[in-house]
């Protein structure tokens, strides 16, 4: 019975163990290990007559040693004369490195001399270090390979899939002195496994959790939380979850089930906040989300009015309702469409050749994607109108092209080119002069990736190799910008002919001064030569010998690779860029959809699901996976309904919970435990200090509101559309940090807080003048506070009256002067009659006034309150502003001053 006992409690331990990864778990009965190849380090233990692979083991080897890092001889000018390629993965030039005629890195005929057995075994001698010892696995692996004859990979062989055992990590307490061994496995094409556990690097990307030993050995740290270990071995990244329990609690503590997960998002969530024992904060007030979700989605802050409102709505769905009316709202669309000018790059300044100024053409992309957004269309369909955009409509000629777009250009009142079905100007920018540069940002915007590293080398943190890259970047060699459509006789005439009606010398007129002449020409209704983008088969990059050989000009290439995907046969289409769309709008596509819809979740919470936002690679997977995979799939599912993904988001629990701490959540920043504060963007700062400033009818339209507003300049020209000698948001958005869309990187704008925006909005005087506003709120209640005055028809009879009494003060005068008493006296009497007249129309119009309701100081303060931080104000901070406002000399300086004191706090500039 004992032993039954014991047999019990081993087999409980052993399930549990297995249960929290601590163990490989067999699957389907299978042994893990089965069908395994040992690791090299058991394999050259001893000398032996395995020959190693170069791919397979050598290379990796010197990854793992460090050889081919940043700071040996994968360096840009190599060591020591000795140039590896960076990170590896350049089989070729790194095996044709090692045996360079006359290096003896490599000594075929006397293995046990080669350099890289000598050098690295001596401390002294190699400048990098003693990197082995000699008779270790490491020294017999490479002694093999070179007495095997050195083989060179041939065609590399496919990685199919790099797996790290366990599975997922759950460490015990700080400082356990317990120890998790990781085991990496690599499974080839040819269906092959070995345990590469010896060959694998490996990184944890917070290492105050956890750390891991070069040879896999994973511990606690310091802190509770969770992050990611991740092994690195040929091309593969492979990442692992790694978890410490804050506590025992769970996710929430809800009145029922109902309430604990109202939505799959937060289903999702709770999942991942149960394994590390950490409590949601409770649902933030009605006034906190209300201003919240009004800044998120429409970049405006909610009216005084509106806040009371929803405050005495009792209706249990009014935040749903909230939500829908917000999407609906113009300042909705033109926020957005902003967000999507970020993304793709509308930049003023690099869109100077169009021929148009580029404030026109900026203009023209804005209110193309505003349409888009206006009418909800799919954000596939978006971005296929700009991925493979045309100047041209089908069929179209060239001068009917430059016809149809001058009308458009002049057409301010249907937006110009918002009807328009393609956006040509992202591919028509000055910096887009090479394919490498177009493949780099089209995978920025549209896929969420850094993949610029891998044009110079193997990608640190991702699969990417220089190869890959340039494989990619083939597919935006189909474009190019002119006016004469790569120079043919016919076009020169017909761009000379429209130049010559419209009296433009070209070679006097050039530069800036031409692009003043073709806008002006535009605008007055004439036809200009448009720049335009033609599209035509990518030609191959030729040798400088090679570009007059007839043969080889003009020879498309035969095939391109799709980031990890197939190859394709380029020929087969006409624009080279429409198998890249086809594969973005595939449902398996890796990252059209969760690029996007992580981005839109970090517009929400502060921080991606992956972060940074743009960043979506290997080595830095999501926080939360199963999460980004249900909205990438039901936004895609949804028909990429932006609408959809907006309403997913903030009608979660998660969304609207509170910022306030528990003692579970504090120093959570990565499992969306608690809303995270964050400074508004540039263009909301500026707009919500003109909103709290404004009249209560402008206040009360803002959102409905949008020209002149900060949230819908087009480009990066910041003072467009400002009138003259009004506040302008230019220096406001330098100063806060809007996108200068200048990199392909979403840290072009900044959410960094300053010392020069507290002084901005203390003493600038854009913020003096809002305040100052003849027209603003705080002159409104000033004129409101007094009483009424006499009226217009009052005053004008008044007026008649004194015009006769100053007649005859002068004509009695006159007579009096001359003699004529009786006719003096006549005047007089007259005189007294309208001084009487006169007298009676004053009191008439004193009784006709009534003072207006006047506003308390308290009603005062509360409005203010309403105004800028969208809450009433506590009892001490309404007892202080009344304080304030009796001190002051008059009723327009004590408001301005409570207006500008709520402005200047650290809350009015936060969304909570």
């Amino acid at each position: 019975m004992k032993i039954n006992r014991i047999v019990y409690l081993l087999f409980s331990i052993c399930l549990l163990v297995a249960s929290h990864g601590w163990l490989p778990v067999a699957v389907d009965g299978e042994s893990p290990h089965e069908g395994l190849q040992p690791s090299v380090e058991k394999r050259f233990a001893q000398p032996t007559d395995e020959v190693p692979d170069f791919q397979r083991h050598v290379t990796p080897l010197l990854g793992r040693l460090g050889c081919n890092g940043r700071a040996c001889h994968g360096s840009f000018q190599g060591q020591g004369g000795f140039q590896l390629s960076l990170f590896g993965y350049d089989f070729a030039s790194d095996h044709a490195a090692m045996l360079a005629d006359g290096s003896g890195r490599v000594d075929l005929e006397e293995p046990l001399e080669s350099l890289i057995l000598v050098k690295p075994t001596d401390e002294d001698l190699h400048e990098g270090g003693q990197r082995y010892e000699t008779g270790s696995w490491q020294y017999n692996l490479l002694q093999r390979w070179v007495a095997g004859g050195a083989v060179a990979t041939g065609k590399p062989v496919r990685l199919e899939k790099l797996e790290v055992l366990p599975a997922e990590i759950i460490l015990s307490e700080v400082n356990d002195p317990s120890q998790i061994e990781l085991k990496v496995i690599a499974h080839w094409e040819d269906g092959s496994r070995e345990d590469v556990t010896p060959l694998s690097r490996f990184q944890v990307n917070n290492t105050s959790i956890a750390d891991v030993t070069p040879e896999g050995i994973v511990q606690p740290t310091q802190v509770s939380g969770d992050t990611h270990l991740v092994a690195f071995y040929d091309n593969a990244v492979a990442p692992i979850p790694v978890m410490r329990a804050v506590s025992t609690a769970r996710g929430v503590e809800p009145v029922n089930a109902i309430e604990m997960a109202p939505t799959e998002v937060d289903s999702l969530v709770f999942q991942k906040l149960n394994k590390l024992g950490i409590r949601q904060s409770e649902v933030t007030n009605d006034v906190t989300f209300l201003r919240r979700v009004s800044l998120d989605i429409s970049g405006t802050l909610p009216s005084p009015d509106e806040i009371r409102r929803f405050i005495a709505n009792q209706n249990v769905d009014k935040r749903r309702h909230k939500i829908d009316q917000l999407l609906e709202s113009k300042a909705y669309s033109a926020w957005w469409t902003t967000f999507f000018c970020d993304l793709t790059g509308n930049n003023s300044q690099q869109l100077r050749n169009l021929g148009i100024s580029q404030d026109m053409a900026s203009q023209q992309w804005y209110q193309w994607i505003r349409d888009k957004i206006e009418r909800n269309i799919p954000y596939d369909e978006m971005v296929a109108g700009i991925a493979v955009a045309t100047s041209r409509q089908p069929q179209e000629t060239y001068l009917d092209y430059c016809n149809r777009m001058s009308e458009l250009s002049r057409d301010r009142q249907s937006g110009g080119l918002a009807s328009a079905q393609s956006m040509p100007y992202y591919w028509m920018r000055r910096e887009f002069q090479d394919q490498e540069t177009r493949a780099i940002s089209f995978a920025h915007a549209f896929m969420g990736i850094r993949i610029q590293c891998a044009q110079c080398h193997k990608h640190p943190f991702d699969q990417w190799s220089q190869d890959d890259f340039q494989q990619f970047s083939k597919f935006f060699t189909g474009v190019s910008v002119s006016r004469t459509q790569g120079g043919s006789k016919a076009r020169k005439e017909q761009v000379k002919q429209i130049f010559n009606d419209l009296g433009i010398d070209t070679k006097k007129v050039k530069g800036g001064q031409l692009q003043k002449a073709l806008t002006k020409a535009v605008r007055d209704g004439q036809t200009i030569p448009f720049i335009e983008l033609n599209v035509h088969p990518p030609r191959m990059d030729l040798k400088p010998e090679d570009r007059r050989d007839k043969t080889k000009r003009g020879k498309v290439h035969e095939s391109a690779v799709l980031l990890g995907s197939q190859p394709l046969d380029l020929t087969e289409y006409s624009d080279v860029r429409q198998p890249v769309m086809n594969w973005l709008r595939q449902a398996d596509n890796p990252y059209f959809a969760k690029a996007l819809v992580n981005r839109v979740w970090a517009h929400y919470f502060g921080i991606g699901i992956v972060e940074p936002a743009d960043d979506l690679n290997r080595a830095n997977p999501p926080s939360n996976g199963p999460l980004l995979d249900h909205l990438a799939e039901g936004f895609v599912e949804n028909g990429y309904d932006l609408k959809w993904l907006h309403r997913e988001i903030t009608n979660s629990r998660t969304y609207q919970i509170d910022w306030a701490a528990n003692e579970t959540n504090a120093d959570d920043r990565r499992n969306f435990s608690r809303s995270l504060p964050r400074r508004l963007p540039a263009e909301v700062v500026f707009d919500a200090a003109k909103q709290a400033a404004s009249s209560h009818s402008a206040n009360q339209a803002f959102r409905n509101q949008i020209a002149g507003r900060a949230i819908s300049i087009p480009g990066t020209n910041l003072n467009y559309g400002n009138r003259k000698g009004a506040p302008s948001s230019a220096f406001a958005m330098q100063v806060f940090g809007r996108s200068e869309r200048l990199n392909s990187c979403d840290c072009d704008r900044s959410d960094e807080t300053s010392l020069i925006q507290t002084v901005y909005l203390q003493n600038d005087r854009d913020i003096h003048a809002l305040l100052g506003d003849r027209a603003g709120w705080v002159a409104e209640i000033t004129k409101s506070q007094q009483q009424q005055a006499v009226s217009p028809a009052d005053k004008n009879r008044m007026r008649e009256v004194q015009k006769q009494l100053d007649r005859l003060n002068r004509m009695v005068k006159a007579k009096e002067e001359r003699g004529d008493v009786k006719r003096a006296e006549q005047l007089r009497q007259q005189r007294r009659k309208q001084l009487a007249k006169l007298q009676e129309l004053k009191k008439q119009g004193e009784q006709k006034k009534e003072p207006r309701v006047q506003l308390s100081p308290e009603q005062l303060v509360n409005q203010a309150y309403l105004r800028t931080l969208s809450r009433f104000p506590t009892d001490a901070e309404k007892a202080e502003c009344i304080k304030y406002m009796s001190e002051q000399n008059s009723i327009s300086s004590g408001l301005r001053g409570v207006l500008w004191a709520l402005i200047n706090t650290k809350e009015f500039v936060v969304n909570h």
